[in-house]
């Protein structure tokens, strides 16, 4: 079993994707309906904390914070 620093996913989004990987919509019943709370992930491959999101999962060193919404919230 995989273990996740959860501080790293986005309350905001799909953890499944988040936590699974790109390849969670496959098998997703919320994939192409607007109650997926994914797609923002799935178009930009990153969370809105700006964390890579894989096939596979969540990449915790691939970190870029021109995606990261946290901080715009903060700011504000």
């Amino acid at each position: 079993m995989r273990r996740i620093n959860t501080s790293y996913l986005s309350n905001d989004e799909c953890w499944g994707i988040q936590i699974n990987g790109l390849l969670h919509c496959q098998n997703c019943k919320w994939t192409g309906i607007s109650a997926c709370e994914g797609k923002n992930i799935v178009k930009t491959h990153r969370n809105s904390k700006g964390y890579k999101i894989e096939d596979l999962g969540l990449n915790m060193n691939d970190y870029d914070p021109a995606f990261d919404k946290s901080k715009i919230k903060s700011a504000i």
